[in-house]
């Protein structure tokens, strides 16, 4: 006689949260039928779920692929995150190999949020309040600011001016971003006033 399949194994399948990669809120767990004490009691050891951040539940027991990272900082941000900074970086085809300093991506990951009433950075996930809406752009389906704005939110991590000059250098000399919507973002975000800023840029735009 066949095992009985658990009641819970049907989430893993549940369009939203393949769609999701795996990856769920509480609440929406519990809007698929799932009481929010069962989701903490298949959160204990030995799973077989486990939590990725505060309210933000992975349907496996090991440890997540850089996806679900990502996916789970999104979730945690709230519905109006976008990824930012150096994972958006990554996704929208900048090369690896600009250096960021100590701390820094990959095990952090940014995330802009609208709202000031949105979660604290919390474990891997470094949640950043802005004023200034940025352009959604989807990027492998997941939700990303624009080119130009993940390159100017990636330079206050950057370990110094070669690594901001092999950032614009890439991004600038292999086509991936023009140099006149970087100018408007970095102008945007006031880091033209930056002395340095502003030489770096005009020696990568005019060679």
């Amino acid at each position: 006689m066949p095992t009985p399949t658990p009641p819970y194994a049907r989430l893993a399948t549940d369009p939203l949260v393949v769609a999701q990669d795996g990856v769920a809120t509480v609440h929406q767990l519990m809007d698929l039928g799932c009481a929010s004490s069962a989701v903490a009691a298949l959160c204990r050891p030995p799973g077989p779920w486990r939590r990725l951040l505060p309210r933000v539940v992975l349907l496996h027991t090991g440890a997540p692929s850089p996806r679900q990272r990502l996916r789970g900082a999104l979730l945690y941000a709230g519905p109006d995150a976008l990824l930012t900074g150096p994972a958006a970086l990554a996704l929208h085809g900048v090369p690896h190999d600009v250096p960021f300093g100590a701390g820094s991506p990959p095990p952090q990951v940014d995330v802009l949020v609208t709202h000031r009433a949105g979660p604290r950075s919390h474990a891997y996930v470094r949640v950043r309040p802005t004023l200034r809406p940025a352009r959604r752009v989807p990027v492998s389906d997941l939700p990303c600011a624009s080119l130009p704005r993940a390159v100017t939110d990636s330079i206050p991590h950057l370990d110094g001016d070669h690594a901001i000059t092999t950032l614009l250098t890439e991004v600038t000399r292999h086509g991936l971003c023009a140099p006149g919507e970087l100018l408007a973002e970095l102008q945007a975000a006031q880091l033209m006033r930056e002395p340095w800023v502003a030489a770096i840029l005009r020696g990568v735009t005019d060679t």
